[in-house]
């Protein structure tokens, strides 16, 4: 009796439940909610219904059969992009992302900052924070977890500098309760590198998977294992292509390894393919990696384990549709196709 929830898009913010074997239970759009939004998230929560992040400005609430509850749309001057929303301990929400528009030469206090907020059940904003360099197009929260002790820890990029090159570094935040930094991390070279995804493990300890750029041209799957306190356990990069990034990453129930998928392709002429690696929580080395797809460009964003320690892996492709669709792949426990 396994099943997966989905969110995602066919033009506005849709919900997709499907069985073990990848059939449609139910599927719910939500076009009634104004304004242009979809699903970047989805979480479970403790009534047995869901929360979903839908992007601009976005938050969805429904109930277990994906039945709208609620929504709320953020009111501020500029696009406030919703990449992941959670339940926090207790009860309320924690919203997560970055603020859109253009920067202008007389600045603003908001624009292109990453941002965390928290709101209660029916959306009510609670307390929200700003962080990164202002008046940039760059910084974002990709992801978060809820630590033990009730702060926050988050996954994105911050831009280097504000000097319009866009340069971004591979992002790791811990914040207390109320959203106030208490330590931070910037890792990577000079050029693109970003954080994307983040579990957090028993020991309170955390793994972080997306991608660090090489050259302009070359970029590995980043992955980094920080502690509670901020200290760096380990940090590795990955490719065998000259584009292989992190997207999304789930933890195995025995937390001896983590799963991540992204996407890689091996020369700039070719297309792009779901790639799946099998990692160490250990030291961070790839135990083993798979590559899928098909002739267009296929790009995995999204992973969990499955009841028989296999993964659902699920993202975009335009191999098997048109212009493309959403595509659901089982594996093994070492990513082979089944």
């Amino acid at each position: 009796n396994c099943s997966y929830i989905i969110a995602g898009s066919d033009g506005s913010t849709i919900l997709l439940k499907i069985d073990e074997y990848g059939n449609e239970i139910w599927s719910r759009n939500y076009s009634d909610v104004p304004g242009s939004h979809w699903g970047k998230s989805v979480t479970k929560t403790s009534d047995g219904g869901y929360i979903i992040g839908a992007h601009q400005n976005t938050i969805i609430k429904t109930d277990s059969t994906g039945l709208l509850e609620w929504y709320y749309k953020l009111s501020y001057g500029y696009t406030y992009y919703v990449e992941e929303v959670i339940q926090t301990f207790a009860g309320d929400y924690i919203v997560v992302g970055g603020i859109g528009g253009d920067p202008g030469t007389g600045g603003h206090a908001q624009r292109g900052q990453a941002f965390i907020l928290s709101m209660s059940e029916g959306g009510g904003v609670q307390w929200i924070k700003r962080y990164g360099i202002l008046n940039t197009p760059d910084d974002s929260f990709w992801g978060i977890v809820q630590a033990d002790d009730g702060g926050f820890v988050l996954a994105g990029a911050k831009l280097q500098n504000r000097n319009f090159e866009f340069y971004d570094h591979f992002w790791i935040m811990k914040t207390d309760e109320n959203g106030n930094e208490v330590w931070s991390h910037e890792l990577g070279g000079t050029l693109w590198d970003e954080a994307m995804s983040i579990v957090r493990l028993s020991d309170d300890s955390y793994i972080l998977a997306g991608k660090k750029s090489l050259s302009s041209t070359n970029l590995n799957l980043f992955i980094v294992r920080v502690a509670s306190d901020g200290t760096i356990m380990w940090q590795n990069d990955h490719g065998s292509g000259i584009y292989d990034t992190g997207l999304s990453l789930t933890l195995a129930e025995n937390e001896n390894t983590i799963t991540v998928v992204g996407y890689t392709r091996s020369n700039s002429s070719n297309p792009f393919d779901y790639r799946i690696w099998g990692v160490d929580v250990s030291n961070g080395q790839i135990l083993w990696n798979k590559i899928h797809g098909g002739n267009q460009d296929d790009k995995a964003s999204g992973v969990v384990e499955t009841y028989d320690n296999g993964f659902a892996v699920v993202g975009r492709s335009y191999s098997y549709g048109d212009p493309y669709v959403h595509w659901i792949v089982k594996t093994d426990q070492i990513g082979n196709l089944e």
